[in-house]
């Protein structure tokens, strides 16, 4: 499952959101894809264990907070869309 899709500039630049400017972020290649984290420990784990410690840290966050319902799931969508579209939040 993905987030949003982005697409590249013509210089490789990826544009993920303003509250990551000026930020230090760590990106380690895993397979076909990027894994983008600001805690270098992590970055560090996943560069040496691959996908298994991507996997291995969300495993451990559905253990924390619960699988999301559909209906959750579906609400986040909706605003996260709505938010990329205006700059006014929806009620």
């Amino acid at each position: 499952m993905w987030d949003v899709l982005r697409k590249v500039d013509g210089r490789g630049r990826i544009v993920i959101g303003r509250e990551y400017a000026g930020r230090r972020l760590y990106v380690v290649k895993v397979g076909g894809g990027f894994f983008i984290t600001p805690d270098r420990e992590l970055a560090e784990r996943v560069r040496s264990e691959g996908i298994r410690a991507v996997l291995d840290a969300y495993y451990k966050l559905l253990d924390v907070v619960g699988e999301p319902a559909p209906e959750e799931v579906e609400r986040l969508v909706e605003e996260e869309l709505w938010r990329g579209v205006s700059s006014t939040r929806r009620s």
